[in-house]
């Protein structure tokens, strides 16, 4: 029996392969809502589904590679207040670098794709990696002075 996979399954394939197995495993799929049958009409869908995957897939990289250039001539300035021995008070989080871009360049990115080991708790510059798209990442500078 030649079967679609609308989920992933352990061994045997992941969602969209198609597969041959045996007919009473098939209907087990088929009843547990993890496979369809594969006839002209459902290998038809599941191609214009790839297609349509395809084209926004394409869109999002183009989408990432435009606002790369938009953040790699960035340089955000946080001034905060500091303490003697020169270490800040608090830290400069992700959610702080987002708010930041999105007040004084217009540019929406969510704090998960910042990639930081720790929060920033050092005066000077530190390089800020954004994660924009699985094939692209942008670097900025923050630049951290004394108020």
């Amino acid at each position: 029996m030649k079967i679609i996979l609308l989920t992933d399954v352990k061994g045997r394939g992941k969602k969209g392969d198609i597969i041959e197995v045996a007919d009473g495993y098939g209907n087990f799929l088929i009843n547990h809502k993890q496979a369809i049958l594969a006839t002209d009409a459902s290998l038809k869908k599941l191609d214009d589904e790839k297609k349509a995957r395809a084209l926004a897939d394409q869109k999002a990289l183009e989408e990432a590679l435009a606002l790369k250039s938009k953040l790699d001539n960035i340089m955000l300035v946080f001034k905060v207040k500091v303490g003697e021995d020169g270490k800040l008070f608090g830290s400069i989080s992700t959610k702080q670098i987002a708010e930041a871009l999105e007040k004084e360049h217009n540019l929406k990115i969510d704090k998960r794709k910042f990639v930081l080991k720790d929060s920033i708790k050092t005066l000077g510059y530190t390089k800020v990696t954004v994660q924009l798209h699985r094939d692209v990442t942008a670097e900025f500078q923050v630049l951290v002075t004394n108020k």
